[in-house]
């Protein structure tokens, strides 16, 4: 029992630390003008991907409109 205790406290431990490092590093800015390019560069690039599969684009249209469910439907 001592055992499973240790090992669930140390779990717990373990995450919380991750957890407070990962919270620690996002939160610094770029100090360099490299970083503020690259960070530019994959927010277009996401910005570009996130409009090209949105539901417009894959399906023409907004979703299930009244007009379309005859598509749909065996």
């Amino acid at each position: 029992m001592a055992t499973l205790i240790i090992f669930l406290c140390g779990s717990a431990g373990l995450v919380a630390g991750l957890t407070a490092l990962l919270a620690r590093r996002g939160a610094r800015p770029t100090q360099n003008i490299d970083g503020v390019l690259a960070e530019r560069e994959r927010s277009a690039q996401a910005h570009a991907i996130r409009s090209s599969y949105s539901s417009v684009a894959m399906h023409s249209t907004h979703g299930l409109i009244s007009d379309d469910l005859g598509r749909y439907v065996g």
